[in-house]
């Protein structure tokens, strides 16, 4: 692709060969088309080599707003950061003022101890703590730009000493205080008393824990902002490295993308005007021949002659083609300077109105207006926020006060319970009392005591088992109520399930309906296009065998026309009716579709839920049987037992008649008067009961009252609230009524200047499309005047070869010149001995076999001349 100077003598010789020549020709059109597809190959890259340089723009601008934002970022950072460091700075001021301050004083007190403790750094681990932490990120200076390591260390160093001495005027000063406290407590031991005393020990010490946890959760919150912004700081610096990088690199990128761009077309230029020069200048040359003899030397010349006019034929179609190609670009250039003209027109007007005096007036009105109704909403949203606050804070405190007041009366009730409670035990323990020694009396005998402990040991042990029992027995019937609801979930389910499916029946019938709609359609269709066609073959039957007049024939062709209009009318109608009803039943169909793979997807969730909840009665199932069978097991012990239990009370039955004949009198005597005390407990706990209840309902009724006085106040402060509000509305709408009136005579205003920007823009469209006109006239006669000259010098060098081809002997050296060329361009490039054999399919140039098998044998497998790499599958024989 970069050779010079044989590519130029073949674009040369073989831009007027014809093809009616011998195989001798096909060299010289080979290499024509050789260089056709080296200029197509370029025209191509060049167009990828834009799409890319466009593709890479677009990433380019995206990449540049992403860095516009983040340096904005950077920028809302470095502000924060400068307000942190210089109240981190006033901090440290304040603490070493205070710190020298406090020392200066401290000086002349502090023992010798404490300052050589201070002195070595042996520090209580608290004050280690303290100063780990803040000695953990290296204050303020780690968010300054980057340094070198040596400067970092001596800041370190630095900062750490200024804070190590900080430290220790503090820790000296706070010792201090410590020592002045102490004094000052001994001197108010002698003067105050013992309870005085202690209340203000008691009040000074809350109040310095008070202090104290208040400087340690400020000092936390401190450190946790100080991490929180170095972190931030680090991030942000790592993604602005990160953007820089790609910035770089993108720009690298672009640059050699368009130095790529403009090689190539450069490349492109020097081949288009090479395409020119040989378009321009053709040589004619008669055909190849072995060897002449002067005897056939007029044979010669005839078919000289021939082959020129066929050269010449084909050079006319050529240049009339390239005509053609030329009108056709030198109509789209002028459309294109057309649309250049109107949009430059286009732009100018708006600047112009940008640019006016009543627009910038008008923009400032409307930023003024802007403001103003920004103004009042912000007021407005004030007011509300207000509102909303006191509202929050009423309600509030209102529930507090009720929450004090319930858990007061709670604290009331309660307590009072307790006291009754306390009463009901202790009258609970006499009853104990009296009837433990009613049984002591009534149990003195020695047999009677054995029975009745007996009788006692079965009484005890009968009421546990029968707890055990009632537990198991709640416990089965739970698990039956949790089997009839999962009964019933399966039910719900299955209907679910059966509405589903009658869908999805209907949906599917829905379908095979729309369906049998459309294969009706389409046969409507085909009839009908049967039924035209076969309209149309009996039109042209009537036309071919009519023979009336002309005047009949005439009348009948424009019936048929007409006819046949309407048929055809009437037939588009019927199709574009068909097209819509197809169209409404494929979308129907899609819908349907989609329908039923929703409908499809429930039923198998619905399945699933159906085979889960199957799983899980199967389970309970088993569940059951298995508690069935340990409920049937129970209930034969619980037989067991009873027969047992009815034995004993047999035997228990003849035992108590025998006590029974002898103590009737006493028991019955007892039985009464425990029916009657029992009695007498049950109404007084009943009149105990109802005692509290009524106080509790006026309690509850007094605390009703209460409320409903409080909603009363409550709904008065908001019925005030609502009509200043109301008011504060009223004024916002006035106002705003004020803005839109404005606004609506700044409109009327525009509008009218508008008009007369109009009318001015029309005259000056008016006058830029004249202008526009008469330029493009002036390029269509500079145009035909380039085209004529063009003529006359094609015509001059017409001439001047036919005059050359007129002198016999000047024109058999050229031929001989001409043929050792043509020898030359078909020998190899590289040996210059062979003939040429192969080419490469990829750039489609000549050389013999045995340098190409050479290439192909080393390493770089590369044409010789343009340097595109190619394999052994692109290399095809020639055969010249």
């Amino acid at each position: 692709m970069g050779s010079t100077g044989e590519p130029d003598r073949k674009r040369r010789h073989f831009s007027s060969v014809s093809p009616a020549a011998g195989t001798k020709k096909q060299p010289a059109l080979a290499c024509s088309e050789d260089k056709k597809l080296d200029f197509n190959v370029l025209q191509f890259q060049n167009q990828k080599l834009v799409q890319q340089v466009e593709a890479q723009k677009v990433e380019y601008s995206a990449l540049e707003s992403k860095y516009h934002l983040l340096e904005e970022k950077e920028r809302n950072f470095d502000e924060t950061l400068v307000v942190s460091k210089n109240s981190w700075e006033r901090l440290v001021g304040d603490l070493e003022s205070c710190s020298v301050c406090t020392s200066g004083h401290a000086d002349g007190v502090v023992d010798d101890t404490s300052c050589h403790m201070l002195e070595d750094g042996a520090c209580c681990p608290m004050e280690d703590d303290f100063l780990s932490r803040l000695l953990e990120t290296g204050a303020t200076e780690s968010c300054s730009d980057i340094i070198s390591p040596s400067q970092m260390k001596e800041d370190l160093w630095t900062s750490q000493t200024n804070t190590k001495n900080i430290l220790r005027d503090t820790i000296s000063s706070v010792n201090y205080m410590w020592r002045v406290h102490e004094e000052a407590v001994s001197a108010l031991l002698a003067t105050l008393s013992e309870d005085e005393f202690d209340k203000q020990l008691q009040k000074t010490a809350n109040d310095l824990q008070v202090e104290v946890r208040n400087f340690q959760v400020a000092l936390r919150d401190l450190h946790l902002k100080h991490r929180i912004l170095a972190d931030k700081v680090q991030n942000h610096r790592d993604i602005d490295a990160k953007h820089k990088a790609t910035y770089k690199r993108l720009a690298v990128d672009l640059t050699e993308t368009v130095a790529e761009l403009k090689e190539s077309n450069c490349k492109l230029a020097n081949l288009k005007a090479q395409k020119d020069g040989a378009r321009g200048t053709p040589f004619l040359f008669p055909t190849l021949g072995d060897k002449q003899t002067g005897s056939n030397k007029v044979r010669d010349r005839q078919k000289e002659l021939q082959d020129l006019e066929s050269t010449l034929k084909e050079m006319k179609d050529l240049v009339a083609s390239r005509l053609v190609e030329i009108r056709g670009l030198h109509e789209g250039r002028i459309e294109i300077l057309k649309k250049l003209a109107s949009l430059q027109n286009a732009l100018r007007d708006a600047k112009a109105l940008s640019s006016s005096q009543a627009f910038l007036l008008l923009n400032d009105q409307l930023e003024k207006s802007k403001t103003e109704m920004d103004q009042c909403r912000t007021a407005l949203e004030k007011l509300q926020v207000e509102k909303d606050s006191f509202i929050w804070h009423e309600k509030e405190v209102n529930l507090k006060a009720d929450l004090a007041d319930v858990s007061q009366r709670v604290a009331a009730f309660s307590e009072s319970q307790i006291a009754e409670l306390e009463q009901d035990l202790q009258k609970l323990l006499e009853e104990r009392v009296m009837l433990e020694t009613k049984l002591e009396e009534a149990t003195g005998e020695s047999g009677r005591k054995q029975i009745i402990a007996e009788f006692k040991a079965l009484l005890s042990t009968l009421p546990k088992e029968m707890g055990a029992m009632q537990t198991e027995l709640s416990k089965y019937k739970e698990v039956a109520s949790e089997i009839h609801s999962l009964r019933a979930e399966v039910q719900s389910f299955s209907s679910v399930v059966d509405k589903k499916v009658n869908e999805l029946e209907s949906l599917s019938s829905i379908c095979t309906n729309q369906l049998s709609e459309i294969k009706r359609l389409h046969a409507v269709v085909q009839d009908l296009k049967e039924s035209d066609q076969e309209l149309k073959l009996i039109l042209e039957m009537y036309q071919r065998e009519s023979t009336d007049s002309r005047e009949v024939m005439e009348s009948r062709d424009m019936e048929y026309k007409a006819w046949a209009h309407v048929q055809s009318l009437k037939s588009s109608l019927d199709e574009h009716k068909l097209e819509l009803r197809v169209k409404e039943a494929i979308e129907a169909e899609a819908i349907s579709q989609q329908r039923l793979a929703t409908a499809e997807a429930k039923i198998a969730d619905l399945r699933q839920n159906l085979e889960c909840t199957g799983r899980s009665i199967c389970k309970s199932s088993e569940i059951l049987k298995s508690k069935h069978e340990e409920g049937e097991s129970y209930l034969s012990e619980i037989e067991s037992i009873g027969q047992a239990y009815e034995d004993m009370q047999t035997q228990n039955q003849h035992l108590l008649q025998q006590v029974t004949e002898r103590d009737d009198y006493n028991i019955k005597l007892v039985m009464e008067g425990l029916k009657a005390r029992h009695s007498y407990d049950a109404l007084y706990s009943e009149i105990h009961n109802m005692d509290k209840k009524v106080q509790h309902t006026s309690s509850f009724l007094d605390l009703l009252h209460q409320k409903v006085a409080r909603f009363d106040d409550q709904l008065k402060n908001w019925s005030d609230q609502v009509g200043r509000l109301a008011e504060d509305g009223w004024q916002n709408s006035s106002s705003i009524e004020d803005a839109q009136r404005r606004l609506t005579d700044i409109q009327s205003a525009y509008l009218h200047r508008r008009q007369l920007l109009n009318e001015k823009q029309s005259k000056v469209e008016e006058s830029r499309i004249r202008v526009a006109e008469v330029l493009v006239e002036l390029e269509e006669e500079r145009f035909s005047k380039k085209r004529t000259e063009e003529g006359l010098e094609v015509a001059y060098r017409k001439a001047t070869c036919l005059r050359g081809n007129t002198k016999g002997s000047t024109v058999l050296e050229k031929l001989k010149q001409e043929i050792r060329e043509y020898k030359g361009i078909l020998k190899c490039n590289i040996c210059h001995d062979r003939q040429k054999e192969v080419v490469i399919a990829k750039c489609f140039h000549l050389f013999c076999d045995q340098c190409v098998h050479r290439t192909l044998e080393s390493r770089h497998r590369k044409c010789p001349t343009c340097g595109v790499s190619f394999g052994p599958n692109d290399v095809k024989p020639v055969y010249i």
